[in-house]
């Protein structure tokens, strides 16, 4: 539904957060024919879930999918099912399985009416293709819209009028097959009808007439038919029959695309009225597979693409996953057709050589709508800031920590698309069409309460699958990865990054939602220094020493590799982890300020420390010290702003299996600074600290800026042969740290 995102943030700690949907992947090699073994099947493995009941089989490129109803104490749970996806060779190779509910209300779970009770809609028909027969006839079009083919800036703020617009109005000459029956020409194909839509008729209760919903939609009209096929070839922008003409192209356009990728998704001709609904919305509806587009804008919806195919993607994710509901499905969807939408728009002006390299705004959906009206109603497909709640809702059009839940989703698809296309464009739709369908598949053998990671999950799993030897699946898992979206088993949080004079390498590591058997190494500096062999069930903590004979203020590495089984019967993965610590601490020329200051639930602090040697310029001898106390870091987005106001992220809602976060950044050896290198560090530093979701607060500790000239190391250290650190003194402490080298502290908590 092409909507206007709610002006709000949605309160992510509003309801108590619902346990995910989950993927098991068998390790036994069974085999599923038909419903019923698939019905066996979950009897044998999912029985303590409860009673299961067919619903619905859906086949994909890599192969079924057998979707069914749960129901537990003879009482049917609208909201949990199981799919069981098996491959062409009829083995079972995974199983989604959400077994609880994900959307409650008042204490009670919630059902999706259209879902279970999908209403029908009232609309005049064209006349049968078989009375008449079909012919192509090439009208004026937009392709994909005016602004974009015309390549014309928006405005600084709206269009008020069509007028506004600055450019004459150019057409593009495009072949569509109509249907000609009884002396007239009518919107009309295998694929596809224009109907005159007036109401929605709801399912009527047992014994009771069928009560019909006008509201929101046109009066009647008339099925839009054509005298001629000169009529048809005059239609202009500004005619009724113009948006009637641009919705038929273009979805027939993406309908017979999707055909060709091998998905044949709608059964009978789709229908739609591209002037069926009075208001500046369009939607696509369930039940009867209908998409009706709006005239009460400024400019009716269907004269822009990016409408008319985003709808089309609702009716696509529907026909993939008939039992679309709960969950995080309300954003994914919108990000979805929005993707979709872009994808299609990139793909027309990639394959025109003309504008190849050159391809107009392609990280925004709805050019030309959204710039019409009151106010920018464009999306978008480039949304770095946003960053994954796995515990919130995400319904459509609402923000979640501040940023759109829709371009969530549709961000990281479109951005992977964009680094296929670098690497494997050839001039040809062959990039598009790979990356398409692996999108597609992704969506098969979900069901109901599907959450984001759920789905960037299986999207990587269908990637690796169709195209093993090509990097799409680590395309995608890289922009996935950006915005927090691949759920890892396990996480790893160190005790400090650098590691202060007599202070051990400490480590948390903790399952993030299942419990598993885990055995592997922890290395560090590339030596064994602990072997894992347990049953994760929660949380477990350890200490070790620090390597011997490490530099003082360099980098020494840290890996953990891990084989992990959620439970007897499934795969056996593999999961590792490196990241780089640093020996010693900055000794900073300037202390820290003590600060001790609240930071509210929803909102922003700004805190502030001018540094006053004109001498001196960012390099590596530049640190920021942090000391944040927060019962959930993941709520907070922690920015510093240099004098000369460029800003760094310094953490961006980052997850901890502690309450905050106290350490250090050096230009020398984090990413997050070294934007700065270069720039003078005298004058007023900013620190922002930005809250976006309710319910947890904290407390800024200490903070600073400042230079220093040596790392303060261990004993057991030698300089850094560069200058650019030195030892720091040794103490009883110390040596007691030498002679336990090589002990190994092992704390663990349940």
């Amino acid at each position: 539904m092409k909507l206007k995102p709610l002006a709000f943030s949605l309160l992510i700690a509003c309801t108590p957060a619902a346990l995910a949907a989950e993927w098991d992947y068998p390790s036994t090699d069974s085999v599923v024919t038909n419903e019923a073994q698939a019905k066996t099947y979950l009897d044998s493995h999912y029985s303590e879930a409860g009673e299961f009941k067919f619903r619905y089989k859906a086949q994909s490129q890599l192969g079924e999918h057998y979707n069914f109803d749960v129901w537990v104490n003879g009482e049917y749970q609208a909201q949990r099912t199981l799919v069981v996806t098996t491959d062409k060779n009829h083995h079972v190779v995974r199983v989604f399985k959400s077994l609880e509910d994900t959307i409650i209300r008042n204490g009670k779970p919630t059902v999706a009416m259209e879902l279970e009770s999908p209403r029908q809609l009232q609309a005049q028909e064209p006349p049968a293709l078989s009375s008449g027969s079909l012919v192509d006839v090439e009208v004026s079009l937009f392709n994909p819209d005016l602004r974009t083919m015309q390549q014309q800036a928006a405005p600084e703020s709206t269009w008020s009028a069509l007028s506004d617009y600055p450019q004459p109005i150019e057409y593009v000459t495009k072949s569509i097959e109509v249907l000609k029956s009884g002396g007239k020409f009518y919107l009309s194909n295998p694929r596809l009808k224009q109907v005159d839509a007036t109401g929605l008729f709801a399912a009527p209760t047992p014994g009771e007439a069928p009560v019909l919903d006008t509201l929101d939609f046109l009066s009647a009209e008339g099925v839009q038919a054509f005298d001629s096929v000169d009529e048809m070839q005059s239609t202009e922008f500004g005619d009724n029959a113009f948006p009637q003409l641009m919705a038929f192209y273009h979805l027939d356009s993406s309908i017979q695309y999707l055909t060709s990728l091998t998905y044949d998704l709608f059964d009978e001709p789709l229908r739609f009225d591209a002037r069926g609904l009075s208001k500046d919305n369009s939607t696509y509806y369930y039940g009867p597979k209908a998409l009706m587009l709006g005239v009460g804008g400024v400019s009716p919806d269907a004269v822009d693409a990016d409408v008319v195919i985003h709808e089309l993607g609702h009716g696509i994710h529907y026909q993939i996953v008939p039992d679309w509901a709960y969950g995080h499905t309300g954003a994914i969807a919108e990000g979805f057709a929005d993707y979709w939408a872009g994808s299609a728009s990139y793909r027309i002006q990639y394959l025109d050589a003309s504008r190849r390299g050159q391809e107009f705004e392609l990280d925004t959906v709805f050019n030309w709508d959204g710039v019409f009206g009151t106010r920018k109603t464009t999306r978008s497909l480039w949304n770095q800031r946003a960053r994954y709640f796995e515990s919130s809702e995400y319904p459509a059009h609402v923000s979640v920590g501040g940023e759109l839940g829709d371009e969530l989703w549709s961000t990281p698809l479109f951005q992977a698309l964009k680094a296929s296309v670098e690497r494997y464009g050839d001039d040809t739709d062959r990039v598009f069409r790979e990356f398409d369908a692996i999108v597609l598949e992704g969506m098969y053998g979900i069901g109901r309460g599907v959450k984001m990671h759920d789905l960037a999950e299986s999207t990587v799993f269908a990637a690796n699958t169709l195209f093993p030897n090509k990097d799409y699946a680590q395309f995608l898992t890289d922009s996935f990865n950006r915005h927090n979206l691949l759920k890892a088993p396990l996480r790893v949080r160190y005790d400090a990054r650098y590691i202060a004079q007599g202070q051990d390498v400490g480590l948390s590591l903790s399952q993030t939602g299942r419990e598993a058997s885990i055995k592997g190494q922890w290395k560090l500096n590339n030596a064994s220094v602990f072997d894992f062999d347990e049953t994760l069930s929660d949380l477990t903590s350890m200490k070790v020493a620090l390597p011997s004979g490490l530099t003082c203020g360099t980098q020494f590495d840290s890996s953990i590799s891990l084989d992990y089984q959620f439970a007897e019967g499934l795969k056996t993965h593999q999961w590792s982890e490196q990241v780089m610590l640093v020996n010693g601490t900055p000794e900073l020329d300037i202390q820290p300020q003590s600060v001790n200051s609240a930071l509210p639930e929803q909102g922003d602090r700004l805190f502030s420390q001018t540094l006053s040697d004109k001498s001196r310029t960012i390099d590596d001898s530049f640190a920021v010290y942090l000391n944040i106390e927060h019962d959930s870091l993941q709520d907070l987005q922690v920015t510093l702003v240099s004098p000369q106001g460029k800003s760094v992220v310094l953490l961006s809602h980052q997850s901890s299996n502690t309450k905050g976060f106290k350490g250090y950044f050096t230009a020398q050896y984090d990413e997050e600074l070294q934007a700065l290198v270069g720039q003078p560090s005298w004058g007023t530093w900013r620190l922002e600290v930005s809250d976006r979701v309710s319910g947890n607060s904290g407390v800024l500790k200490e903070w600073g800026v400042s230079h220093f000239a040596q790392y303060q190391c261990s004993a057991d250290t030698t300089k850094e042969s560069s200058g650019g650190g030195s030892g720091g003194s040794g103490s009883p402490w110390t040596l007691l740290g030498l002679f336990l080298l090589s002990m190994v502290r092992v704390i663990r908590s349940r």
